[in-house]
C-alpha cells in the first residue's frame, strides 16, 4: 500500500446518477446523468459517488458490480427509495440529498486517509472499503448453490480473478481486523473439502448399513432371544428361533420390548438409530460431531482494523500467526505459572510448551517481499488454527517466535503435523521455503524443581 502524493492536487468530483432515461432532473443539482455504464466511462466525469434510479434489483446489482470491478470500486452506490432496494450491493436506499452527503462525508475519509488504491489487495480493499463506509456491516446471503451456502455478496463482487473471498475474510477476521456483529446462523462443513452441503441419514449401528426398516420384535422369556416378530412365526404359532421354546401367553413365555428397529444387512435390532453426515460434494461420511461448525455473522471493521489501514500495517507479515487463540505475552506467562503451580500439586494436569522459530523469515522478506512472506505465514497460520483446539493458547515473544501452551495435549504430536504443514508448502525455488524450528517440552515429564514460565520458556530458546 502506497500513499499518495500530497502535492497532488485532486480533481472535482460530481455525483454520477445512473438513470434508463439518462435525462437530468431539476432537483438534481450538479448531478452528471448517464443511461448506462458504458455512457459513463466515455465520459472523463470524476465521480463522488453513484446514484440509481429508475432500475430493478437485478439490473442495479449488475451496475454496482460493474462499478466494484472499476476504478472506482471504492465509491458509495445508492439506489432511489422504492427501485432496486432489493439489491444485495447497494450501500443503502436513499434520497438523493442524502446520498450526496453520505458521499461528501466518504469523500473526506478517503482524503484523510490518502492511500493508492490501485496496488490494493482484496484483505486492504475490504478495509478500505468499510472504513470510507461509517458504521457499515457485511451482511452473510445464504445461497443453496453456494459451497459454503452462505457467502458475503459485497466481498465477491471486490474480488479480482484469483482472490478468494471466503479465505479473505477468514484471515481477517483471524487476525482481528474484522470483527463478528450480529450472529446470524451456524453452518456445518465436511472436513475434506469444506462444503456446507451435508446429507443426514439413520444407519444400523451395528454394521452402518442403510438397510434398516422399524418393525415389531419379540423377547423370549426362556433364553432372552430378541429379535424380528417374524423371525418367531412357525407353523401358524410362535417359537423362539434359537431355544425352540414356544410362545403361547404374552408376559408369561415372552413379551413386546421398546426395539423398534432391525437391521435387513446385519439382524441387529436395536431401540435408535445412528446418524450418519454424508457430503454431498465429496461423498465423505463421517459422525456429525466429526463436522467443523462455523458460526455465520454480519462482519465489521474492528478498531484494530481501523489503526492497521491507517497505519499501513495491513501486510505486516507476523501479524498473521495471532489466531483468535492469541493473548499478549504477560497473560501468556500469568497462564503457564497457574499451570506449573496446579501441576506441582496434581500430576494429571499434564500440558505442553512449544516454541516456533522461522529462522529465515528475515530472509525471505529481503529476497521475496513482504507481501509474500506473509501469503506463506498466512497459510501456515491457516493450518495452524485448524489444528489447535479452543483451550489452547498462543503468543509472540519476538516477530520470529510463536509460542503455544497445550493443555492436556502432546506437543510431539502437534510438532509433527506442523512439521508436514511447512513441507507441504510448495514454492517456486527451494531455498524460497518457509523454513522453522519446533522445540517443546511435556509437563510433568520436563519438570525441573523451582521451574517457573520464565525458566521454561528460556529453556527451550537455549535448545540446540
Amino acid at each position: 500500500m502506497t500513499v499518495s502524493p500530497s502535492s497532488a492536487t485532486p480533481p472535482a468530483e460530481s455525483m454520477v446518477v445512473l438513470r434508463p432515461s439518462g435525462q437530468p432532473v431539476p432537483a438534481q443539482p450538479q448531478a452528471q446523468v448517464f443511461d448506462s455504464w458504458d455512457a459513463f466511462t466515455l465520459s472523463s466525469v470524476q465521480p463522488l459517488g453513484f446514484y440509481l434510479e429508475g432500475w430493478d434489483a437485478p439490473a442495479a446489482d449488475d451496475l454496482i458490480l460493474q462499478l466494484r470491478r472499476s476504478p472506482w470500486w471504492d465509491r458509495l452506490a445508492v439506489v432511489a427509495p422504492g427501485e432496486g432496494e432489493a439489491s444485495v450491493l447497494a450501500d443503502t436506499a436513499a434520497p438523493y440529498a442524502d446520498a450526496v452527503a453520505r458521499a461528501e462525508r466518504s469523500l473526506a475519509v478517503r482524503r484523510s486517509l490518502r492511500l493508492a488504491l490501485t496496488d490494493m489487495r482484496l484483505e486492504e480493499r475490504v478495509l478500505y472499503f468499510l472504513y470510507v463506509r461509517d458504521a457499515m456491516e457485511l451482511a452473510p446471503q445464504c445461497t443453496l448453490t453456494h459451497p459454503m451456502l452462505y457467502h458475503y455478496p459485497v466481498v465477491d463482487a471486490l474480488a479480482q480473478r484469483g482472490e478468494d473471498p471466503g479465505a479473505c475474510l477468514a484471515t481477517l477476521v483471524r487476525r482481528k481486523l474484522l470483527e463478528p456483529a450480529q450472529l446470524v446462523d451456524r453452518t456445518r462443513h465436511c472436513r475434506t473439502c469444506g462444503s456446507a452441503h451435508i446429507h443426514y441419514i439413520d444407519v444400523c449401528p451395528h454394521c452402518s448399513s442403510l438397510q434398516i426398516r422399524k418393525e415389531a420384535s419379540l423377547h423370549c422369556f426362556s433364553c432372552g432371544h430378541v429379535a424380528p416378530e417374524s423371525d418367531f412365526h412357525h407353523d401358524g404359532g410362535l417359537s423362539c428361533p434359537q431355544c425352540s421354546a414356544a410362545l403361547r401367553h404374552i408376559g408369561v413365555d415372552y413379551d413386546r420390548p421398546l426395539t423398534q428397529y432391525a437391521c435387513g444387512s446385519c439382524h441387529h435390532v436395536f431401540v435408535e438409530t445412528a446418524t450418519q453426515a454424508r457430503c454431498l460434494a465429496c461423498r465423505t461420511s463421517c459422525a456429525p460431531s466429526a463436522l467443523d461448525v462455523r458460526e455465520i455473522a454480519s462482519l465489521r471493521l474492528s478498531a484494530h482494523g481501523r489503526t492497521a489501514l491507517r497505519a499501513g500495517q495491513i501486510q505486516e507479515s507476523f501479524a498473521a500467526l495471532d489466531t483468535a487463540n492469541y493473548v499478549e505475552a504477560p497473560h501468556f506467562r500469568r497462564m503457564l505459572d497457574w499451570a506449573l503451580a496446579v501441576t506441582t500439586r496434581h500430576p494429571e494436569m499434564r500440558f505442553g510448551l512449544m516454541l516456533i522459530e522461522f529462522t529465515n523469515a528475515t530472509e525471505l522478506i529481503e529476497e521475496l517481499g513482504a507481501a509474500r512472506v506473509f501469503l506463506l505465514l498466512d497459510e501456515f497460520a491457516r493450518r495452524l488454527h485448524e489444528l489447535l483446539r479452543t483451550s489452547d493458547i498462543t503468543t509472540r515473544t519476538q516477530e520470529d517466535k510463536l509460542w503455544l501452551f497445550l493443555p492436556f495435549s502432546d506437543p510431539a504430536g502437534l510438532s509433527a503435523r506442523l512439521q508436514r504443514a511447512l513441507s507441504d508448502q510448495t514454492v517456486a525455488a527451494a531455498p524460497s521455503a518457509l523454513q522453522a524450528r519446533i522445540r517443546h517440552l511435556q509437563m510433568p515429564q520436563d519438570l525441573r524443581a523451582g521451574d517457573s514460565a520464565a525458566a521454561l520458556m528460556e529453556r527451550l530458546l537455549d535448545q540446540a
